[in-house]
């Protein structure tokens, strides 16, 4: 739900789609299938596959959060919260909370969430604490809660740290690139590609020399090559998208720091991605004019990607003075 579709309410909402419940029950009842040969030897005689242990609690659960979790939604306006609860084949439950049994009102960062995602921490006047749907436009946190606060009539929240926000000068993606992390990675390079080497050692100790020769160690070679080549790329990429411009740092195959621009002039499109195979994130990519993309360095759900995809758009378009005004 849009949190900004109606400048007297805020909706949020939880919970998932068909499409999302059935893949995941699809996806339990896969695992689950792996028992059947594992009872099958088990009955035989023989001894229970060891992929049943793991298959049979994952399978479990994923069926059981497809089937119990339930969809929540909350409608903030002047009158309260009316909040609604409803399982996959249950009637809905609401329950009315008026103004003036709100003592307060806050934001807080999910903790262990990916990607990352805010809730209202709603104190009760009875001592209750109530925890709100995720808030859906991750780049206006603090300008919802501000609305919500006066919906209620509460005192302003104190401001949350978000990177992501649109009232800050630069809106960040990524975390800062360490080129000492890269040179930690490429120094562990060559216990990993003794590691690679060590099949190739067992199977010319058994006299697979053919096998040795033929297939293991250009492989192992391969392997030890690429992960030398390429490991400063661990040290991932950080974006910094500024009124007019956004700025790319990331770290090239020599190791050196790679800083490139881009301006307005230099986009043919930006986009969200579609979602990954399980549907919950998604990327936002940039195509250059020259027929190069560039991929942002973490993923959001969609609601999220939508907004910080629509937010650099904006700071794109906008003017670089602009930046003055609002710093």
């Amino acid at each position: 739900m849009d949190a900004a579709a109606n400048p007297n309410e805020v909706r949020l909402r939880r919970g998932s789609s068909l499409r999302e419940r059935l893949v995941r029950a699809g996806s339990g009842a896969v695992l689950l299938l792996i028992l059947v040969p594992g009872l099958l030897t088990w009955a035989s005689g023989g001894h229970p596959l060891i992929a049943a242990f793991w298959a049979a609690p994952i399978g479990l659960f994923l069926i059981g959060v497809a089937a119990l979790e339930r969809n929540v939604a909350w409608i903030i306006t002047r009158d309260g919260i009316l909040i609604g609860k409803q399982l996959p084949f249950g009637p809905v439950q609401k329950r009315l909370i008026g103004h003036h049994d709100i003592a307060d009102i806050r934001v807080r960062r999910n903790r262990l969430s990916y990607p990352a995602s805010f809730s209202f921490v709603c104190r009760l006047a009875s001592g209750d604490v109530l925890i709100s749907p995720p808030l859906p436009d991750i780049t206006r946190i603090n300008e919802t809660t501000a609305k919500v606060a006066g919906l209620l009539g509460l005192p302003d929240a104190e401001p949350i740290d978000n990177p992501l926000d649109a009232g800050t000068s630069e809106l960040t993606l990524g975390s800062p690139v360490s080129l000492y992390l890269g040179r930690i990675v490429r120094m562990a390079v060559p216990v990993l590609a003794g590691l690679c080497a060590v099949p190739f050692l067992i199977a010319f100790w058994l006299g697979k020399s053919e096998l040795a020769l033929g297939l293991l160690l250009p492989l192992g070679l391969l392997a030890a090559f690429a992960l030398y080549r390429y490991a400063y790329r661990l040290a991932g990429a950080f974006w910094i998208v500024r009124h007019g411009e956004i700025r790319i740092e990331r770290v090239g195959l020599k190791g050196e720091l790679y800083v490139e621009t881009i301006r307005a002039g230099d986009v043919a499109a930006i986009e969200v991605d579609k979602p990954d195979a399980e549907g919950w994130t998604c990327t936002i990519s940039i195509r250059l004019n020259n027929g190069q993309t560039f991929r942002s360095p973490i993923k959001h759900d969609e609601n999220g990607a939508r907004a910080v995809c629509a937010e650099i758009i904006r700071r794109l378009n906008a003017a670089p003075e602009a930046e003055k005004l609002t710093g």
